[in-house]
């Protein structure tokens, strides 16, 4: 393996486990994580499916030779995550966005929004030495 393809690896795989760690988050609190979806008025369908979804990349991110498909899934999956952030933030929403489940309870700040930003940094540098 070359240090190109490490570092798409590495970069890959820090995406991979934060999503991983996101979606299995969303299970262990799967309660709170409802409740909060209900108030930031998610679809039924997309508070169910989303940490499945983000189970699922995590783990393809973390254990596949990075791929132009499941990066780009990633990188859309946190296109809309960081644009939803960012409109929760400008519009001062108090609703907690359980991000990672009940461990974090709070409103979405910049700093979560700079956080997404910088994953989508690390899909497009994975992508570009892949």
């Amino acid at each position: 393996m070359d240090s190109t393809e490490i570092t798409a690896r590495v970069c890959a795989a820090v995406v991979g486990a934060t999503l991983a760690l996101a979606g299995a988050a969303k299970v262990t609190s799967w309660n709170q994580w409802r409740a909060n979806a209900r108030q930031q008025r998610l679809w039924t369908i997309v508070a169910v499916a989303l940490p499945a979804l983000e189970l699922v990349l995590g783990a393809a991110l973390l254990v596949l030779k990075p791929a132009a498909t499941i990066l780009g899934l990633a990188t859309l999956l946190l296109v809309v995550f960081t644009s939803f952030l960012a409109l929760q933030v400008i519009t001062k929403s108090q609703v907690p966005c359980a991000c990672f489940g009940a461990h974090m309870n709070r409103p979405p700040a910049w700093r979560d929004v700079v956080r997404n930003i910088g994953l989508i940094v690390l899909m497009f540098t994975a992508a570009a030495f892949s």
